[in-house]
């Protein structure tokens, strides 16, 4: 049995809603008879079982719609029964508990519902007889006729047939509305019928609103009959000149009730105050207490299916004493010691009246320090009224929700506003997140999942107090360190690093330049290539992430500059890496692009010029460098100047240079001069060499040559003597006094000439071949002998001094022959 009670003066929906009212409060005149009339209305409700029904017209008084229900039917088609659809309600009839119907489009209803009997012609629409029936199909097949009769939806585009259930329990009902459906034939078409059906939940009183319905004699004999039968068609109940054989019939805004009248499924009781049964009659004689009394009328309604529903009203009895006594409203009252109750007189003079408090008192104030009722009686002349109030006096209740809060919520925070100072039951809690209140939240305690500002309102009575905490997200950081660079020739592992997290219990997922490495969840990521690496770790409901970037390591190597040597001795290339360890490395040489096969250490002897290539390689690293070698050019030796010597004069050649640990070669015009391998070679010109002597040198070191040459001619002058004579006569032959293989030896050659008189004519500093027969003014001189005093300095002729600088002079004659003489 489901029992659900209500206190409700009135919850009808409409005439055949249960209800109860027990009426207006009363108020009796002090000095009067102190006992008064009380009646209760409701509604009296009886079962279906017995098959008996109690037909009633009513006001005509739609208490819904015709029209706009929320599910249509039958659009448009004719004769057609619709689906089978569900009541959400029991509906008791005729004995059964009916929990499904179809409509009809020929106005009418049934619960002996066929769900395979739908569609146009299912409905079938001619008759001639009376309900009830089971033998003509347009009246077996239904059950409540609204009046049942031939109209047609089709005929029209914008009747409406359609249903709705409304309202709430216990007082749901179901309303079937046809509305300005057109009748069947051509030449009734414009004669559109409106009504409508009400089922009530509970009371299962069924009544039928006609609003408009026409009747068309000329087809099917204008039959139409308005009623219900039971589902064997063998009762019915119709009100009366509206059956078959009493058509045709019209009916314009007309209303019938069909109420079950069976036993009574209701039972009724005035309650005192108390909760006491004090009658089961509608009306009773009450007597209230001198302060007034409150009496309930109690409906108790019992359905077909075993549900009960009880409705209750109250009415306050009091006695009117010409005056009011108020004494404020109950009071919950937060943090206060003491509370002053005052009972004001309304409509009398306090000074008249006399008061007497449950605590002695007889003023008309009192004060109070502990929570209870307190009341008072109030008595002017001969009327007493007493007032009570309750006052309760209540700490505030203590609560912390503590510090704001940081999290990833890897488990839900639980905030606990339990009150200190009471009982936690004995309060209640409303909590709120970011000012939106969490429904169905109403616990001391709330797990919060989610980030926000979490309020709690905690009441003890009427005393509240409030707290709130802010949960953000945690700030985790995970470090995955600097970029770096590596050459992977071992295993390269990144960590992502916890700050400020438990790295056991987040997930992780790597990615490499931007891609997702599936599979890739542990804290840790083996490496073997580079690029840019990204970790992204989830804790909870926070995330973070960084990233590295790997580069391939710089092979640090170097094979210098490109140089020139002559392999003179062991030339080595070194390509060992100056940052990692030679052994750990592979190299790979090349000559000129040849790959040196055998070669394959760090470093390398070469016998042989040209460009020298090595690759390093130290796992996914390599290094490149190179090398030009060539033979050196720049071996320098130096012979001196060009020179001109005497015929048969030993002269020495010295080849001058800076290299150390060379070997010479001398050649002479250009034909080895066999035997001659020392750095100073001696020679002498024969006299009558004719032209210029070449004399070169070849210095050799290993691979590499340096040369130089000079060329030495004999002096013009011959035999290298000073001559004897001179004939200026502009023949170039003997036209001046050429002492030039004098002065190539001397730094400082001084040439004197003196008549045979012994006077001085002429006289030259750093005399080449300067005197032709003049004298110092440049006057020629008379043919003569003439003689010469010639002073050397520096080195003179000769190689007995052997390179010493001394100073000598030479005399002699010269004879001089001019042209003209």
């Amino acid at each position: 049995m489901f029992l659900a009670l209500f206190s409700f003066a009135t919850y009808a929906q409409g005439p055949g809603s249960l209800f109860v009212d027990a009426g207006p409060d009363v108020t009796i005149e002090c000095g009067q008879d102190p006992c008064t009339d009380i009646t209760a209305n409701f509604l009296q409700t009886f079962e279906t079982s017995s098959s008996t029904y109690t037909v009633s017209s009513i006001d005509y008084n739609p208490p819904f719609p015709f029209n706009g229900l929320a599910n249509s039917l039958n659009p448009d088609i004719d004769d057609a029964w619709s689906p089978v659809d569900n009541l959400p309600f029991d509906f008791c009839y005729f004995g059964n508990v009916e929990t499904e119907f179809q409509v009809g489009s020929n106005g009418v209803i049934r619960f002996d519902v066929d769900p395979g009997d739908t569609g146009v012609g299912s409905n079938a629409w001619s008759f001639d007889s009376n309900i009830p029936n089971n033998v003509e199909e347009a009246l077996a097949e239904a059950n409540v006729f609204l009046p049942g009769h031939d109209i047609d939806p089709a005929a029209s585009s914008s009747e409406e047939i359609g249903y709705e259930v409304l309202g709430t329990y216990p007082n749901r009902v179901l309303v079937v509305a046809y509305y300005q459906v057109p009748m069947f034939s051509s030449s009734c078409n414009n004669l559109l019928a409106t009504q409508m059906v009400v089922f009530y939940e509970f009371s299962n009183v069924i009544e039928i609103y006609m609003q408009d319905k026409p009747s068309c004699p000329g087809w099917n004999d204008g039959n139409a009959a308005l009623g219900i039968q039971n589902n064997d068609g063998n009762i019915a109940f119709v009100p009366p000149g509206r059956n078959t054989s009493d058509s045709p019939w019209t009916a314009t805004n007309e209303a019938w009730s069909f109420a079950p009248a069976g036993a009574p499924t209701y039972e009724f009781a005035w309650l005192d105050s108390g909760g006491n049964v004090i009658s089961t009659n509608p009306t009773i004689n009450v007597c209230p207490d001198s302060g007034g009394s409150t009496y309930t009328a109690r409906a108790t309604y019992t359905n077909c299916n075993g549900e009960v529903v009880v409705l209750t009203d109250n009415v306050f009895v009091s006695f009117s004493a010409g005056f009011s006594v108020d004494l404020g409203g109950d009071q919950e009252l937060c943090d206060q010691s003491s509370y002053d109750i005052t009972a004001e007189v309304i409509d009398g003079d306090p000074a008249d009246a006399t008061f007497l408090w449950n605590t002695g008192e007889t003023t008309q104030t009192i004060t109070v320090t502990g929570s209870g009722t307190y009341s008072v009686d109030v008595t002017i002349d001969t009327c007493t009224i007493t007032e009570s109030v309750v006052i309760n006096f209540n700490e505030r209740p203590a609560i912390e929700l503590g510090d704001n809060i940081e999290t990833c919520f890897f488990d839900p925070v639980v905030l606990d506003a339990s009150p200190s100072n009471y009982d936690p039951a004995d309060a209640t809690y409303e909590w709120s997140l970011d000012g939106n209140v969490l429904a169905g939240e109403t616990n001391p305690t709330l797990n919060a999942t989610q980030y926000g500002v979490y309020n709690v309102i905690v009441s003890v009575a009427d005393c509240t107090a409030t707290d709130e905490v802010t949960i953000s997200q945690q700030n985790i950081q995970v470090s995955l360190g600097d970029d770096f660079t590596s050459c992977f020739e071992t295993s390269v592992t990144l960590e992502a690093e916890a700050i400020n997290y438990d790295p056991l219990v987040a997930t992780y997922e790597w990615r490499l330049n931007g891609s997702i490495l599936a599979g890739e969840t542990n804290q840790t990521l083996n490496i073997t290539q580079a690029g840019t690496y990204t970790v992204t770790t989830t804790f909870g409901s926070c995330t973070t992430s960084d990233s590295v970037t790997v580069s391939i390591g710089n092979i640090e190597i170097e094979l210098g500059d490109d140089f020139q040597t002559c392999f003179n001795e062991q030339v080595v290339l070194d390509a060992s890496p100056s940052n990692y360890n030679p052994a750990d490395a592979t190299y790979e040489w090349s000559l000129n692009g040849t790959i040196l096969t055998a070669e394959t250490n760090p470093t390398l002897i070469i016998t042989e010029v040209g460009t020298y290539s090595v690759i390093v390689s130290i796992g996914s690293c390599t290094a490149t460098d190179s090398v030009t070698v060539s033979s050196r050019e720049d071996l320098e030796v130096s012979l001196g100047d060009n020179f001109t010597t005497c015929p048969n004069e030993t002269r020495t050649l010295s080849a001058s240079t800076t290299e150390e640990g060379v070997t010479y070669q001398w050649f002479l015009n250009g034909n080895l001069i066999s035997g001659e391998t020392d750095s100073t070679l001696d020679f002498s010109i024969e006299t009558g060499t004719l032209g210029t002597q070449i004399y070169s040198v070849v210095i050799s070191l290993g691979g590499c040559t340096g040369t130089d040459s000079v060329d030495v001619n004999l002096y013009a002058v011959g035999n290298c003597v000073i001559s004897e004579g001179i004939s200026p006569n502009g023949d170039g032959y003997n036209d001046s006094l050429d002492l030039t293989f004098l002065s190539d030896r001397s730094g400082d050659l001084k040439l004197q000439i003196f008549n045979r008189l012994g006077a001085s004519v002429y006289e030259q500093n750093n005399y080449t071949n300067e005197w032709h027969g003049q004298t110092n003014d440049g006057n020629d001189l008379p043919t003569g002998t003439y003689f010469y005093v010639i002073d050397i300095k520096s080195r003179p002729l000769g190689p007995a001094e052997n390179g010493v600088d001394t100073d000598k002079q030479e005399t002699g004659w010269i004879y001089l022959n001019q042209k003209a003489n």
